[in-house]
């Protein structure tokens, strides 16, 4: 993956920063598993994953301000020390970079297709929440003043 600091522009960092007071809420819902219901014949459907509006919009804002990166090997990078100290070390993530963030929302929402249901856990687990608080705080920290 080829991406500079430049890839970024106030206003794509914005577009996801502006996700957090709604996701801080206690009232915010991400989405539920569903289909777990029985059928009329007595059969169950496979659960699939629900995502709110609100978590849908902000999946598409990623894709639409290029949080989600295409030319990149990102079932590889997943494993990498570099992927597991992002997701799982909130120190790490707090100083992570807008490409270090681009990388781990590329591997949240790509493997959602092949897992579903694991966007709603990376929103579940907090995950998705302590990303969008580091575009905020990179948002904060790339206004003059």
């Amino acid at each position: 993956m080829t991406m500079d600091s430049g890839t970024f522009s106030q206003e794509n960092i914005d577009a996801l920063a502006r996700f957090l007071p709604e996701f801080e809420s206690p009232h915010f819902d991400p989405g539920r598993m569903s289909g777990t219901e029985p059928n009329p014949d007595g059969s169950f459907s496979v659960p699939y994953a629900v995502l709110s509006d609100q978590a849908t919009s902000f999946v598409q804002a990623a894709y639409d301000n290029n949080w989600v990166v295409g030319s990149f090997d990102w079932p590889s990078w997943s494993g990498s020390e570099e992927a597991e100290s992002l997701r799982d070390d909130e120190s790490v993530l707090a100083k992570a970079t807008p490409e270090q963030i681009a990388r781990l929302l590329t591997v949240v929402i790509r493997q959602d297709r092949f897992c579903d249901g694991a966007l709603l856990d990376a929103f579940n687990s907090g995950l998705i929440l302590r990303i969008v608080g580091r575009i905020d705080a990179l948002s904060k920290e790339s206004r003059p003043g």
